[in-house]
């Protein structure tokens, strides 16, 4: 007997999750959702715990995978949007406060040049 494990026919039905890591990059963020890199596809449904290291902090929100696509010439990686699921307001610790907190932080410059 494995301990902590019942037998399949005890009558009850078990529940169980598998899970796995997988590294991403984010490309791109907004109030309702993020686009992130992975090398590898994530099936289109799966639900995760997007965790993000930012500014010295940690950042977590539950997602869902929207969209799946492979970059073509790439390999493996895949361009992965994915749309928040919390169902509360941002807190502290939400990837969706830090978004919103921090995103002045983030301004870029784009340079153009003016056509000859």
């Amino acid at each position: 007997m494995i301990y902590g494990f019942e037998r399949p026919d005890a009558g009850d039905s078990q529940l169980a999750a598998l899970t796995k890591e997988v590294r991403v990059r984010i490309l791109n963020c907004s109030a309702t959702g993020c686009l992130v890199e992975s090398n590898g596809a994530i099936p289109v449904g799966t639900v995760g715990l997007l965790r993000v290291a930012f500014d010295g902090s940690e950042f977590e929100d539950t997602v869902q995978v929207v969209r799946c696509q492979p970059i073509v010439g790439a390999g493996a990686i895949c361009h992965v949007g994915t749309k928040f699921l919390s169902t509360t307001p941002p807190y502290a610790d939400t990837l969706r406060h830090a978004i919103r907190r921090d995103l002045g932080k983030l301004a870029g410059w784009l340079r153009t040049q003016e056509p000859r």
